[in-house]
């Protein structure tokens, strides 16, 4: 009886102890889940993130080490520490194996405790920046790899290699790669030969993506939208809209277009001048030919005269002697003959011709692109396919030493964003010492500099770019992205001045081109110097007087100058002297009243010779019949007024029928015929340029990688040729109504 008392008050003592040492256990204060990585690495770890802790809090909460947590189960009572709800502590020797029973055996040879260890992580590894390392031939086989799908009908690996083929544009930072986009349209044309327009379409979206600079490939995508959905007008004219922008600003495709406009100037030109002097010699020439008759004998009659003169005029075209040549003799014909502004408006168009060559030369030399150091620098800053080829001819210009800034530039360009980056920093290296102070150079440079681990030279050259030219945000940008990078594997001291100054870079390129503030840099997994760097473009005034033209220009005017004036040695001298002789033919003219040359008869068309009928006046403006028969009345008989008075009326319808005529056929040439010469020359410019943009529609100079549709070279052409011949008519009913 007296055992079980004692034996429940032994059990109870047993259940009050066990509660206060659970208890003792669970509250002890820790630090080590704070300084636990948990599942990241501590190789990756980053110590900026961590918060910073005063000198006090660590005195108050000192973690508890490794050596520490042993000493304390070493000497903490072996039952408690075996009902311990944690377990084994973190940062234990787990890889020692404990007794069954849990405790841990006192030995008198144990070693002392070591002092606590501090745990320092390790600094953060970033991951490197990489540089693609693509040449054009893989750009080439990924082109004909989807061709080989496509032949196969194998849809997935088509999509994968043209999904590779957009990434690798991408990263690349390539522009443009129009000889695949010329495939795919060429690919979009068979398609819609055979009827499938969805396919065509698709494969001039890709055509488009893959260079969207490309005009000739908006055009033909602005066809298909126009033939899939004709209600969507938006759609196919924002497509045209952007193709005729590139046209206009992109200097490779811009120049060709304005050779082809210049040349159809310069040919109406030409044309109107010979339509407008055949007018004038052909109105005059019958007046000249009466003079010539009085130069020779009396003996000789009035029909050899003008056989002789025919004769003599036909010279120049039955030897050959030219175009200027034959306008300049039909001009010394027909000089004194022509009214002021006849006079005027032929020595204006004569002299057109005469500097025709040097108007053509100077206008290839203007116009020239293809084949010279331009489009080299044009295609390495595209980054595109052929700038390989491109890349070649500016090395060989390098050991000739006659390459320029521009070019070893964009040469060095081309090759760091093909991963050829010793190469890239070596010819970034000679193009400093061409140019020093180039912003665009010392931030491409420091581009390079960023992919062969040197931030800190990248950096160096970031600053000295924005302090050269303050309006680039490409400096200031990438100098924020190094810097934040760095920021992570510097100690927590230094973190917050790192990334006040990333700040202050990232705002100031940000105000300077807000389209940064959403942009995203490449994810870690794939760092790309491409993708995470700016590299600023390359202005084209700073390359496009590489676009020498001068030989191009020579040929043009030794070929034209032996059009117009053969067996005469080319040149501006020759051009200039026949500019002279044109004035001093049109100042001849002028003294037409004091040579008493004979004129035209208002009335009925016979020549006013004051040699013919000595009672006219030097300034009479009929001949002699008219004067008597319709200003002296009573002199000439009744019949006889009759008679001249049809002779007049039948020579106005003639002339009104023959001036129409002429307006039809050629618009202006009536108001020629008609005495209004100036109108008439407009409206035969207009006309005949209107008329050589239908007929050389093709263009004189082709352009790279297609042309212009025909639809938008002829409508204009077609509705300007219709508006100035119409208008010509109008005007010429007008003008004979009015007389």
């Amino acid at each position: 009886m007296i055992r079980l008392p004692l034996l429940a008050l032994l059990l109870s003592g047993f259940t009050l102890l066990a509660p206060a040492v659970a208890f003792a256990q669970l509250e002890a204060p820790t630090r080590l889940p704070e300084l636990d990585p948990g599942p990241m690495e501590p190789d990756l770890r980053d110590e900026s993130l961590d918060p910073p802790q005063d000198d006090a809090d660590y005195a108050e909460d000192a973690p508890e080490d490794d050596d520490g947590l042993a000493e304390d189960a070493s000497t903490a009572d072996p039952d408690e520490a075996a009902v311990s709800p944690r377990g084994p502590a973190r940062g234990g020797r787990q890889g020692e194996a404990a007794p069954g029973n849990g405790k841990t055996p006192a030995s008198p040879d144990a070693p002392v405790a070591e002092e606590p260890s501090v745990i320092t992580p390790r600094p953060l590894v970033l991951s490197p920046i990489l540089a693609p390392q693509v040449a054009d031939a893989d750009l080439e086989a990924l082109w004909n790899r989807w061709r080989q799908a496509r032949a196969t009908n194998d849809r997935d690996a088509a999509a994968a290699a043209l999904t590779e083929l957009r990434t690798l544009r991408v990263e690349l930072a390539a522009t443009d790669l129009e000889p695949l986009s010329a495939g795919f349209l060429r690919e979009a044309a068979v398609r819609r030969r055979a009827g499938d327009k969805a396919g065509a379409v698709r494969l001039a979206e890709t055509a488009v993506e893959l260079s969207p600079g490309l005009p000739y490939a908006r055009f033909e995508l602005a066809e298909l939208y126009a033939l899939e959905k004709p209600g969507d007008v938006t759609r196919y004219l924002g497509q045209v809209r952007q193709a005729l922008s590139t046209l206009a600003l992109d200097a490779r495709y811009r120049r060709p277009a304005l050779a082809d406009v210049g040349g159809l100037i310069l040919l109406a030109w030409g044309a109107t001048a010979l339509a407008v002097m055949t007018l004038f010699f052909l109105r005059k020439v019958r007046s000249a030919l009466h003079d010539f008759h009085h130069l020779l004998p009396r003996v000789v009659s009035r029909w050899q005269s003008t056989l002789l003169g025919l004769l003599l005029l036909s010279l120049p075209w039955l030897l050959g002697i030219g175009v200027l040549p034959s306008l300049l003799v039909m001009l010394a014909v027909v000089s004194l003959y022509l009214s002021r502004a006849e006079r005027v408006v032929a020595a204006v168009l004569v002299t057109g011709v005469a500097l025709l060559p040097l108007a053509a030369g100077q206008l290839a030399r203007l116009t020239a692109f293809a084949g010279t150091p331009a489009e080299d620098v044009y295609l390495l800053e595209r980054g595109g396919l052929s700038a390989e080829e491109a890349r070649s001819r500016v090395k060989a210009r390098m050991e000739a030493r006659t390459a320029s800034f521009a070019e070893v530039s964009s040469l060095a360009y081309f090759e760091a964003r093909r991963g050829l980056l010793e190469d890239a920093r070596t010819h970034y290296k000679a193009a400093s010492q061409l140019k020093n102070s180039d912003a665009r150079l010392l931030t491409r440079f420091g581009n390079t500099l960023v992919a062969l681990g040197d931030p800190d030279g990248a950096a160096q050259l970031y600053s000295q770019a924005s302090r050269t030219a303050p309006e680039l945000a490409a400096p200031h940008y990438n100098l924020a992205q190094i810097v934040r990078r760095r920021a992570k594997t510097l100690p927590d001291s230094e973190v917050g001045r790192e990334l006040d100054r990333a700040a202050t870079a990232m705002a100031s390129a940000q105000a300077l081109d807000a389209s940064l503030i959403t942009r995203e840099p490449p994810p870690e997994s794939r760092l790309l110097m491409n993708l995470l760097l700016l590299s600023p473009p390359v202005l084209e005034r700073d390359w496009l007087p590489l676009a020498d033209g001068a030989e191009a220009g020579r040929q043009v005017e030794i070929q034209l100058s032996r059009w117009l004036f053969p067996g005469i040695p080319p040149g501006p001298m020759t051009a200039l002297g026949a500019v002279g002789l044109v004035v001093l033919l049109t100042l001849f003219g002028f003294v037409s009243d004091r040579l008493k040359s004979a004129k035209v008869c208002e009335r009925c068309g016979r020549p006013v010779c004051v040699r013919c009928d000595p009672e006219l006046g030097v300034g009479s403006k009929q001949c002699g019949q008219c004067v008597n028969v319709f200003a002296r009345r009573g002199l000439v008989p009744q019949h006889l007024r009759t008679r001249k008075q049809l002779q007049v009326d039948r020579h106005q319808a003639w002339t009104g029928r023959l001036t129409y005529a002429l307006g039809a056929v050629l618009s202006g040439a009536g108001h020629v015929a008609s005495g209004v010469p100036v109108r008439g020359a407009l409206y035969a410019f207009g006309f005949l340029f209107a008329l050589a943009a239908v007929l050389f529609h093709q263009g004189l100079v082709r352009g790279p990688y297609g042309e212009a549709p025909l639809y938008l070279k002829l409508a204009p052409a077609v509705l300007l040729l219709l508006s100035v011949h119409v208008l010509s008519l109008r005007g010429l009913r007008r003008l004979r109504q009015g007389e």
